[in-house]
């Protein structure tokens, strides 16, 4: 999915949002914004967001000197999901919605929600495209799953998830992280608190999201191979959507006006969709 120029003012932000993060002075501010801007001049159309996002962050992190600029971010994102009570989570439905909502967790969408206020006033809320019926039958003969996460905090719902379906079908799970730090997306620093219920896998990827182009040989033949592949978030979206040549469940919640536009949903609404 390519960008759009709404992307452009969106990635721009981004930029602004890591200087206030990292509280960077006057002068390295206005290197990460020049930085941007060239690197926004410098590419075309044709290029997805999670593919410009990668670019971006690796001159702020040129530029800063900061591996990981939004650790902090991510740190707090995690002790925030910690704390929500899952108790009330009983089914696989259950368990995706509450996965769903957990998308909510995202440094570098356009819009911010709260987490406790979407989880009080959305768990019970319909999808907006709801596939769960051929998921749930594909579940029944699959063997293999894979799950591309995304964002840090929300993948302690990802957890969830995998141990309630694990509970009821026989199936191996691979959870996917991107190869290096990018935005608040999870690596295997913080999925290891996934270890006990699924297969940790470095796909190689530097982008906010399963870009088909930077996968490593590993995650290759086991997203070729599974029986099921579920991919978080709206950057795994942009990545995979129309570009993977084998079936995807997207799971994400619509947080900005091109992908509400490319799906024909609104901002808010939450999806499931088997693409």
């Amino acid at each position: 999915m390519n960008i759009k120029p709404d992307c452009l003012a969106c990635l721009f932000n981004q930029s602004l949002k890591v200087t206030k993060l990292l509280e960077l002075d006057d002068d390295t501010s206005k290197k990460v914004f020049d930085s941007t801007a060239q690197i926004l001049i410098d590419h075309d159309m044709n290029y997805t967001p999670p593919q410009i996002a990668k670019e971006i962050y690796q001159a702020i992190s040129d530029i800063t000197g900061e591996e990981d600029p939004v650790a902090l971010s991510k740190e707090y994102s995690t002790q925030e999901a910690l704390k929500v009570d899952t108790s009330f989570i009983k089914t696989i439905p259950d368990a995706l919605k509450l996965a769903v909502i957990g998308n909510v967790i995202d440094f570098g969408a356009q819009n911010q929600f709260d987490l406790n206020e979407m989880i009080q006033n959305h768990f019970h809320q319909a999808f907006g495209i709801d596939d769960y019926p051929t998921f749930e039958n594909e579940l029944k003969v699959a063997k293999e799953m894979v799950i591309i996460g995304d964002n840090v905090g929300e993948h302690i719902f990802d957890k969830v998830l995998i141990e309630m379906i694990k509970k009821s079908y026989n199936v191996e799970v691979y959870y996917f992280v991107r190869g290096k730090p990018i935005i608040n997306d999870v690596t295997v620093k913080e999925a290891q608190i996934l270890k006990n219920c699924a297969h940790i896998i470095d796909t190689g990827v530097a982008t906010p999201g399963y870009d088909l182009e930077e996968i490593n040989a590993e995650s290759k033949a086991i997203f070729d191979r599974a029986d099921i592949v579920l991919a978080k978030g709206m950057g795994n979206f942009e990545g995979l959507y129309q570009a993977a040549k084998r079936p995807v469940y997207f799971l994400f919640v619509v947080k900005c006006s091109v992908v509400a536009q490319a799906i024909g949903k609104e901002i808010k609404e939450l999806i499931f969709k088997r693409g």
